[in-house]
């Protein structure tokens, strides 16, 4: 048979098996069946389906597993908790697959080996669960588990991934977070925030996965000077991009909610409470921990105004519940030696206490005061241990809502 016919024949097989079944759209079975069939280049398919349903696709007589060929085949499908046999996948049209029958789908994991027994992670693996500080992709939960959504981007913002931690009852409160890496994984950095521990049962998590080494013009609203250069000022854009891109195709996934939320640290707590400056109308709460809030007035050359500044220049306070804290502590006092308006000029105040103490007053002055919570936990380090140790508080303060 020629290889023409046999992908024909792989085809009608998958017609057969996919009369418009199963849970899934019809139209991933067809995208993948064009791949096969050679009318579609598999780059372009693959990131479709990973922006619909994602993998495995579900069909009447089992599940289609694949990943874009990397030229390292015969690859095997293989699952770490033996939810079903070890299986061959076929390499055509520039992707490794296989239709395989899963007798017991619920929590079955999955992955792929190369030839040389080298583990691969299913990139657009819908679900999945970190095991041993790696993503293990889930052929079907109905538990509260982690979904991935690859390749999110705009004209102005590169692709990145979102991890979704889905409640186990239907979702009624929708917090983003920044630094999506770092919220779910048990072996990020420091542990991790885990804030799938914190969440309530009708809570659903987006972390947004940072860009990497454009995270500093990402999360911060204007330029500033940093070890001689000036770096920064891209958040604009990127609070767009959550506002116009993430967040309609989580509504359109996962439904309208109650309440929304947004949070960060560090960095990303300053474009958190940017994203209220901008969007005020579209967040119900908003939440800091140690943020930069100083930014755009850290060298001592430079003056853009800060979100000290900016928040008190409003004429009222924004309609949302604010959250706002650090650790570190004064440590000789919160001083403005340059004269710039902005008490950040001692250097032995850690993380970012003497901004925050100076938003919170900005805050309270146009009116915040009984929607605001601020704390201090005196002495706490920098990092996701902290931020991990302080979250659960945040989720309560949230979930009332």
């Amino acid at each position: 048979m020629s290889g023409r016919a046999s992908n024909l024949a792989v085809v009608a097989l998958l017609s057969v098996a996919c009369p418009g079944a199963g849970s899934r759209p019809a139209d991933d079975e067809g995208t993948f069946q064009r791949v096969l069939a050679g009318a579609l280049p598999a780059k372009t398919a693959l990131a479709q389906i990973a922006r619909s349903s994602g993998f495995p696709i579900v069909t009447a007589r089992g599940y289609i597993f694949a990943v874009a060929d990397g030229g390292q085949g015969p690859y095997v499908l293989t699952s770490p908790n033996a939810a079903f046999a070890d299986a061959s996948l076929r390499s055509e049209q520039g992707v490794a697959w296989a239709l395989i029958p899963v007798a017991s789908p619920e929590g079955a994991q999955y992955r792929f080996l190369t030839r040389f027994h080298d583990p691969v992670i299913d990139p657009l693996a819908r679900r999945f669960v970190y095991l041993s500080g790696e993503e293990i992709g889930l052929v079907q939960s109905s538990a509260a588990h982690l979904e991935k959504w690859a390749g999110v981007g705009d004209a102005t913002v590169p692709p990145r991934a979102l991890r979704v931690w889905v409640p186990a009852q239907q979702p009624t409160h929708f917090l983003y977070a920044h630094d999506g890496q770092n919220l779910f994984n048990p072996r990020a950095a420091f542990g991790g925030w885990q804030l799938q521990a914190a969440a309530g049962p009708s809570t659903l998590v987006i972390g947004i996965d940072n860009n990497g080494a454009d995270r500093i013009g990402e999360y911060t609203h204007v330029a500033d000077v940093i070890g001689g250069q000036t770096v920064g000022g891209q958040g604009d854009a990127y609070t767009d991009f959550l506002e116009k891109t993430v967040r309609p195709l989580i509504e359109s996934h996962y439904g309208k909610p109650k309440r929304s939320g947004v949070m960060g640290s560090s960095l990303g707590g300053v474009i958190a409470y940017d994203q209220l400056l901008r969007h005020p109308a579209s967040w119900d709460f908003v939440a800091s921990l140690s943020g930069t809030m100083g930014w755009g007035s850290i060298d001592e050359t430079t003056h853009n105004p800060t979100l000290i500044e900016l928040f008190a220049k409003l004429p009222a306070c924004p309609a949302a519940t604010l959250y706002l804290d650090s650790g570190g502590g004064p440590n000789g006092g919160c001083i403005d030696s340059d004269g710039d308006g902005i008490r950040d000029d001692n250097k032995f105040a850690t993380d970012n206490f003497c901004e925050n103490v100076q938003l919170a007053e900005s805050l309270r002055a146009i009116g915040c005061g009984p929607r605001l919570t601020y704390k201090w936990t005196p002495d706490a380090k920098h990092n996701e241990g902290s931020w991990r140790d302080r979250a659960p508080a945040i989720f309560q303060l949230f979930e009332l809502l």
